[in-house]
């Protein structure tokens, strides 16, 4: 259904005065709010996920659609999807769906200002004795599973290269998180290292609970894994979708300043994770 937006309303309102005062009123036609086409895969709550409605919801879900709310030459059409794929394509507008960033994405994607930053913990059987740290896990010849090109992955490839007495083994597959998890719990592997929010979902989804705990990475080890550990949006890298971007960030800017990021991200993780001030001057890319 078509959103009543502004713009619409300041429509109706011109042809109700006209109306009364049987003067002429010039009436925009309907092409001229354009239609923006949003991509989630729509499966990773808290961020993206359907909820008992059956309507798309979650932290990401909720900012994006603020953001259009405050762009009225705008309408928001959301569709679940190969997000990447769809951008690149030029099937979608606008990539939503928790992405942090990469030099590889920043090739063919325009990122957006960030909307929120994230935290990470370490994933470890119930008994094991809590990681202190990288080169604990490394002396402990630990086995961490991940995918290729990941930002972790990227991160652990870093420290290997820095700390050749302290190699940690990974272990490279797409498997998905189930699996992942799995695979520590029968001592296929021995830790995930994951987004905490997320992890909070996931091990009861997955009937874990009990078997895996969560457990907090210090800010230095932190700072290493994902030194600028935000999240944005995605458009294609061209001229229309620079120009949304410019727009988009417009309003993230004006959320932040505003405290709706902080209001958005409390309600859905429990603390406000808007990104700091900063971040909002230039564009990463």
């Amino acid at each position: 259904m078509k959103r009543f937006n502004r713009l619409t309303a300041v429509l109706l309102a011109g042809v109700t005065a006209a109306s009364l005062t049987g003067g002429a009123v010039s009436v925009f036609a309907d092409s001229d709010v354009k239609v923006i086409k949003g991509v989630t895969s729509g499966s990773l709550a808290p961020y993206f996920y359907v909820g008992d409605d059956n309507e798309l919801t979650g932290v990401d879900i909720d900012i994006v659609k603020e953001v259009f709310n405050r762009l009225p030459q705008y309408e928001l059409q959301i569709d679940t999807a190969d997000a990447l794929q769809g951008v690149i394509s030029g099937q979608y507008d606008i990539a939503i769906n928790n992405y942090g960033y990469t030099d590889e994405r920043a090739e063919s994607y325009y990122f957006s200002f960030p909307y929120k930053t994230s935290f990470n913990e370490y994933i470890q059987r119930a008994d094991d004795e809590p990681l202190t740290s990288l080169q604990d896990l490394a002396d402990r010849g630990y086995k961490i599973e991940l995918t290729a090109g990941s930002l972790t992955a990227n991160a652990l490839e870093q420290w290997n290269e820095e700390n050749p007495d302290h190699q940690i083994e990974i272990v490279y597959d797409n498997t998905n998180f189930q699996v992942r998890y799995q695979n520590i719990v029968d001592g296929v592997t021995d830790v995930a290292i994951d987004d905490g929010p997320l992890i909070d979902n996931l091990l009861p989804n997955f009937g874990l609970e009990g078997q895996l705990v969560p457990n907090p990475i210090d800010d230095e080890t932190q700072e290493f894994l994902f030194p600028q550990n935000n999240t944005y949006f995605l458009f294609g890298k061209n001229e229309e979708g620079a120009a949304l971007r410019e727009d988009v960030d417009a309003a993230l800017k004006e959320m932040k300043e505003d405290g709706t990021l902080a209001e958005i991200t409390e309600k859905y993780l429990g603390k406000d994770t808007s990104p700091d001030e900063k971040y909002f001057e230039e564009t990463i890319n």
